[in-house]
């Protein structure tokens, strides 16, 4: 048994973002896939440009009562047994990180890749305990695998100060911090951003994907194929799509079709990439539940607009093999026989003939 556990979220569970005071901030497109509350300030800054696809609620009873449960969820976390300590600024770059509660007795850093092994199990659990800061570098990357998109709504950061999250940086996880957080530019957030007594500043960043109002739906990719097995990945290019998240679909000759999840509510390109050789990709149909509508495009690249719990489904046709040469004409049975018989007279006519 795994001491990790994920903590009650309770009435905050379908905030993406949380703030206290003065407020929250944002600069540029920044999308948040979920809620988004201020308390006990009420001032909501930068919103629109920036969009919600939940609800915004400042200074009221309901960003009052998530202010509370975030109070629970990161006293939860806190008392959580470590099972991995480490002594001193750690940087957790190169790591790869089981299931677990890893408490740090001063920050927590990430220059470069952090993988986090979810080891095939679907309910896998961590947990990260810092007494002081949370810090990414530019362009660093915290990735779950050997898992689904969906666990990283089961990492938990509970942060004793401030979170940032350095411009391009991608993070995945639940971040509940005492102080403040800050995304930089472009900085993405695949999980929550929970501030208890500071504030939350975002700029062009994408945050969300783990609350109720940002259910994660699927996608179903449906491959009629000509010949042969393959195996082709496309990609998901959409304001809510997690880090490293790829779509794979292999088929066998007819039909097959994967199910994946990881993707919120929002509108999605499926591309495929990168082509093989030889490989032409035509006729890549998705039906648009949301809008009742197909989408049809010979180029490989389709858009559509998921909502949230819907199922998209692309089908395309695979051009891999030539088309089957059609069967050319056959003589029938006595035909041969005759043909053959012919040959014969022909052949003895010519040996019989005398030499000149």
């Amino acid at each position: 048994m795994w001491a990790q556990v994920a903590p009650p979220l309770g009435a905050a569970s379908s905030f993406a973002v949380l703030s206290a005071t003065p407020d929250v901030t944002n600069t540029g497109p920044t999308v948040v896939t979920g809620d988004l509350g201020v308390y006990p300030a009420g001032s909501v800054i930068g919103f629109p440009p920036g969009t919600v696809t939940g609800t915004i609620y400042a200074a009221d009873l309901t960003a009052q009562n998530a202010q509370a449960a975030n109070l629970t969820a990161y006293g939860f976390l806190a008392a959580e047994t470590c099972t991995t300590p480490f002594t001193g600024a750690t940087d957790l770059a190169g790591m790869t990180l089981v299931p677990g509660v890893y408490c740090f007795d001063s920050s927590a850093s990430n220059s470069g890749l952090l993988q986090l092994d979810a080891q095939g199990d679907p309910t896998a659990v961590w947990v990260f305990q810092t007494v002081s800061t949370l810090i990414t570098a530019t362009g660093s990357q915290v990735v779950v695998i050997n898992g689904g998109p969906t666990q990283a709504c089961n990492v938990f950061w509970q942060v004793g100060t401030s979170a940032t999250l350095f411009s391009g940086s991608t993070f995945v996880g639940n971040i509940l911090a005492h102080t403040s957080i800050t995304l930089q530019t472009a900085a993405s957030l695949f999980g929550r951003a929970w501030a208890y007594t500071g504030e939350v500043t975002l700029d062009s960043n994408t945050v969300g994907g783990c609350s109720p109002n940002g259910a994660l739906g699927s996608i179903t990719i449906v491959k009629n194929t000509v010949g042969g097995n393959d195996t082709f990945p496309f990609t998901a290019i959409g304001a809510g799509v997690p880090a490293g998240f790829s779509i794979t679909t292999t088929g066998n000759p007819g039909s097959g079709s994967d199910s994946f999840t990881g993707l919120s509510a929002g509108t999605y390109t499926f591309q495929e990439t990168p082509i093989p050789a030889g490989f032409n990709l035509t006729d890549l149909v998705c039906v648009d539940p949301t809008n009742d509508s197909t989408v049809t495009l010979a180029t490989g690249t389709a858009s559509v607009n998921l909502a949230a719990g819907e199922t998209v489904t692309c089908t395309y046709t695979d051009n891999l093999l030539p088309p089957p040469v059609a069967n050319a004409p056959t003589l029938s049975k006595w035909a041969m026989i005759l043909l053959a018989a012919l040959l014969a007279i022909v052949g003895f006519v010519v040996m019989r003939r005398p030499a000149r």
